[in-house]
């Protein structure tokens, strides 16, 4: 039969592999016995040595709840420390700081460049990817979007979109205006 060496005191607890802090104990006996210290003092490392000598979780979820479960709180190396990107803008759309406006020129040229044919070549392959859109597709399948349900009203000058019909309001968008 198999043989453990069991540290009485466990070295998360900070024992020693001094000869007289060891015990030579089954599987099932030192399975049996992380469980009463993790009764006792409720370490994780006692749970997980007691579940996985006794078979109840696999070495890869023992491995997994370990690493996660000491980086938690005050043991996270972040714990109390500002986030590293504090008070630093992230860039918005195109890499420009968020809120910085489009120049005419800049608006200009990307026009032309999405009008150009290698552009519509170009996404045209993106769209038509139908391993992309069967994904895209399953993503949404069974959520209900913001307009479910809801539909166009509007009194002639402002126009909204509801659940339920509004009093003196007209069910559909306001007429538009061409300007010349």
């Amino acid at each position: 039969m198999k043989k453990h060496k069991h540290h009485v005191v466990p070295k998360h607890m900070g024992g020693s592999n001094h000869p007289s802090n060891l015990v030579e104990l089954t599987v099932q006996e030192h399975a049996e016995a992380h469980r009463i210290l993790y009764e006792k003092y409720g370490c994780i490392q006692d749970k997980l040595a007691w579940q996985g000598l006794a078979g109840i979780i696999s070495n890869q979820d023992l491995i997994y709840t370990l690493l996660s479960e000491t980086k938690k709180g005050d043991k996270n190396p972040q714990w109390g420390k500002p986030a590293p990107n504090k008070g630093i803008k992230r860039p918005g759309i195109g890499g420009r700081k968020k809120g910085t406006k489009w120049s005419t020129e800049e608006r200009q040229a990307k026009e032309q460049m999405h009008k150009s044919d290698e552009h519509r070549e170009k996404m045209s392959k993106v769209w038509n990817n139908l391993e992309r859109n069967k994904k895209i597709g399953l993503a949404h399948k069974g959520k209900i979007g913001a307009a479910s349900g809801k539909r166009w009203y509007n009194n002639g000058v402002q126009e909204t979109y509801s659940a339920t019909p509004l009093d003196g309001w007209q069910l559909g968008r306001k007429p538009k205006i061409k300007k010349n």
